[in-house]
């Protein structure tokens, strides 16, 4: 008893150990990471930030030019197109940047694709989630908490991980798909762009049309954008929203990714 109870400790030691290591393997690779942004993608990561705020204002400028001047939920038009475009933005760029992270840890050795999509995934999150937070702040100061309300942060955080989760397990799939077809990504940003209109990111989807909300309801998006918009307003209608679909959504997918991920990897290796 006394030699089991010894080797379990010892086990148990030697894993804990290795978990150290492979934090230490994943600190690096986000340093990388960091470093290939800085370095490259400058120009395309002030984008990337600027392109949902650029979406938001012109959304704005529009109604205003319409002159709709009562908010389509709440007691301000930007704060919901930015309760939308926000997450739907943030899905978006970490479905097509975690896609470059097995090129991007070459130089690091010991590291596995799948750490790669780990460190991209992080570092891109972690920078959406911080200009959310700077957006949000900065409607709250602008607008007073009358506007903003009282934020659930526990009830925002829950979809915006498993919008992360979700980009990560769609993100290792165009991964492996654009190893075979390199136009793939193109598409599939084109693709995204027009999901849009259906994510129930400038209408709320329980007050679309039939013909429209029967499709919405089918984007996992939708469910996430809704139930974000729930720690913002709470009693945002949500009568189509059904968290065990998105759930189901991101697990299938990030079981997907890693299979379909490691499929490719080991046929390319044996290709050459």
């Amino acid at each position: 008893m006394t030699a089991l109870l010894g080797n379990f400790v010892l086990g148990l030691s030697y894993w804990f150990v290795a978990l150290r290591n492979w934090r230490e393997m994943i600190w690096v690779a986000m340093c990388q990471t960091m470093l290939n942004l800085s370095r490259r993608n400058r120009l395309g990561l002030l984008w990337a930030l600027a392109e949902p705020l650029i979406a938001i204002s012109l959304m704005y400028a529009l109604r205003s030019m319409l002159r709709a001047r009562a908010p389509i939920y709440g007691e301000s038009t930007f704060l919901f197109y930015a309760t939308g475009f926000l997450p739907y933005y943030m899905f978006l760029r970490l479905s097509t940047r975690v896609t470059g992270g097995v090129g991007a840890g070459k130089n690091l050795p010991g590291l596995s694709s799948l750490d790669m999509y780990i460190a991209n995934i992080l570092v891109n999150s972690v920078l959406w989630i911080c200009m959310m937070v700077a957006i949000f702040l900065g409607i709250w100061w602008g607008g007073g908490i009358d506007v903003v309300g009282f934020i659930d942060v526990s009830v925002c955080a829950a979809p915006i991980l498993l919008l992360i989760m979700l980009a990560m397990g769609i993100g290792m799939l165009n991964g492996a798909i654009s190893r075979y077809v390199p136009f793939w990504m193109i598409f599939y940003g084109l693709a995204t762009r027009g999901l849009v209109f259906l994510s129930g990111v400038m209408q709320i989807v329980d007050l679309q049309p039939l013909s429209i909300r029967q499709y919405s309801i089918l984007n996992p998006l939708s469910h996430a954008i809704e139930w974000f918009r729930l720690g913002i307003w709470e009693r945002y209608p949500h009568n189509s929203l059904d968290k065990s679909y998105l759930i189901t959504w991101v697990v299938v997918c990030l079981f997907l990714g890693m299979v379909v991920d490691r499929a490719s990897l080991r046929t390319q290796a044996k290709i050459r």
